[in-house]
């Protein structure tokens, strides 16, 4: 599923990084929302980061503007 940066300011933070905060987590997928922002240097605000977990490690396999 693809998420908008609504939907996931909307959910409960689990866990925050240095830049993200941790919004949806299971046994096999992570869905981080950014803190940053284009001032920050970043290609646009609020990015969406999506990790899954392949052979026992964590691999970001999608990044998208939220």
């Amino acid at each position: 599923m693809r998420y908008t940066s609504k939907q996931l300011k909307e959910m409960p933070t689990l866990e925050q990084g240095h830049y993200d905060n941790l919004k949806i987590k299971t046994e096999t997928t992570k869905v981080w929302l950014s803190r940053m922002t284009v001032g920050d240097g970043q290609p646009y605000d609020n990015e969406i980061t999506v990790e899954e977990l392949i052979n026992g490690i964590w691999t970001v396999t999608r990044q998208y503007e939220g």
